[in-house]
């Protein structure tokens, strides 16, 4: 039982201290097994009879393979694998990685640009001719091209108001009256954006 114990500990030393000369990337089947004792009294049989075909394949190799006496003598490890796999016949190429970055605090986020309201003064300008003339007049924005050849004061009088702010005009010259205000309701866009 001894001499198990101590062959079974001179194979894992042999096991250690082989120098594995088999490409990483052709020989992805299988791996070398691995035999964990706590103590040489543990050993089953099945650990023997592995043993043993280890020690057989190895002494087989040894005597193959004989070192010169003046040259360090190398051993090889043996898988317990039946066949190896083809040479693969493509190299994968390095992929570069980029190294993670140090954590900083988040970067305060900019304050997105004001979206211009469809009714804002600024579209309002935009729309300053004859084909189309909007005005803004008491907070509210109109469309008031329709309305420029209707206009019973002319349409000179609509024109001259397109792409403004109209508020000052139409109370000068309709203020107080319920005909003028009720035409205009009819070309009602919306509330003007501040």
């Amino acid at each position: 039982m001894k001499l198990l114990g101590l062959l079974l500990v001179a194979g894992l030393l042999t096991g250690c201290t082989a120098v594995d000369t088999s490409d990483p990337i052709s020989s992805t089947q299988s791996q070398p097994v691995e035999v964990a004792t706590e103590s040489p009294s543990e050993v089953t049989e099945e650990s023997e009879t592995e043993l043993d075909a280890e020690e057989a394949e190895t002494s087989m190799l040894e005597t193959e393979t004989e070192p010169e006496e003046s040259a360090p003598a190398t051993t090889q490890s043996v898988q317990p694998s039946a066949t190896k796999a083809p040479p693969a016949t493509q190299k994968a190429e390095p992929v570069e990685t980029q190294a993670p970055s140090q954590t900083q605090d988040p970067a305060p986020a900019p304050e997105p640009e004001p979206v211009e309201s469809k009714y804002s003064m600024a579209n309002i300008a935009k729309n300053n001719s004859t084909s189309s003339c909007w005005a803004a007049i008491s907070g509210k924005a109109y469309d008031l091209t329709a309305w420029i050849s209707r206009h019973p004061g002319g349409a000179g009088a609509i024109m001259s108001i397109c792409g403004t702010d109209a508020t000052s005009v139409f109370q000068g010259r309709h203020g107080g009256q319920s005909g003028p205000a009720s035409s205009l309701s009819a070309y009602l866009l919306g509330d003007v954006d501040s």
